[in-house]
């Protein structure tokens, strides 16, 4: 689920053409491509035109070699690729590729798909950059939640996380006191299990960020989760 290599190694993979390189980077563009549509949205494209502008920029990363580019530079990753967005935008937008598809006109939520709708949450009256860096928080917690899930259902706890996972996120509906009673299971328990599952899910976090940094110490890792929980508030 997460990129099998650190962003320094997928670099060398491509400078030095290993096999496996260009799996590694689709599969590392894939993860994030909901950062980039939020991006391209916020930037004022239609629904149509931002999802072929995605895609197009996932296929100009890959074929133009573009993080063979970044060899030597000491960039996360998240600032690589924004910035490479936004070149790309801007010169699509000087060869009127974007004018062409209605580009220049400001997205309008109701004309979102449902998908695009959740790509475009949260809804800001920020920059672009901030829907980015909001989306790629996003994208990282629900990689983790995602992870957690699956190692609770392969050993047979699925209900478990179900009832658990509200608690992590925010969206429970219901008391410690009453989902103890649901469950029968005392309620010291379950706060001993929502603190595992809590830190189960920071530790999946700051995992899924150290792929991102060129130098992921503990301290680094921590500055990067600062700076993107500062965007969420």
């Amino acid at each position: 689920m997460f990129p099998p290599t650190a962003w320094s190694m997928v670099r060398l993979a491509v400078a030095e053409g290993q096999p496996g390189a260009d799996q590694a980077l689709d599969d590392l563009c894939r993860l994030y491509e909901r950062p980039i549509m939020v991006f391209i949205l916020r930037s004022g494209h239609p629904p149509h035109a931002a999802q072929d502008l995605k895609q197009s920029f996932f296929e100009h990363l890959l074929t133009k070699n573009a993080f063979a580019d970044a060899s030597g530079l000491k960039v996360k990753l998240r600032a690589f690729l924004i910035t490479k967005l936004q070149s790309f935008l801007i010169g699509r937008h000087r060869h009127d590729i974007a004018a062409k598809r209605g580009g220049g006109k400001v997205a309008n939520m109701a004309d979102l798909s449902e998908t695009q709708a959740l790509l475009a949450e949260p809804v800001d009256d920020h920059t672009p950059i901030i829907a980015f860096e909001r989306q790629w928080m996003e994208t990282l917690a629900t990689n983790a939640m995602q992870a957690l899930r699956a190692d609770y259902t392969q050993r047979g706890h699925d209900d478990l996380f179900k009832a658990l996972a509200p608690f992590i996120t925010g969206g429970s509906d219901q008391t410690l006191a009453a989902l103890a009673l649901k469950l029968d299971r005392p309620e010291g328990t379950l706060k001993s299990d929502i603190s595992r599952l809590r830190t189960r899910c920071q530790n999946l976090i700051r995992e899924q960020i150290a792929t991102t940094l060129d130098d992921p110490t503990p301290e680094n890792i921590t500055a990067e989760l600062r700076e993107l929980m500062s965007a969420r508030s």
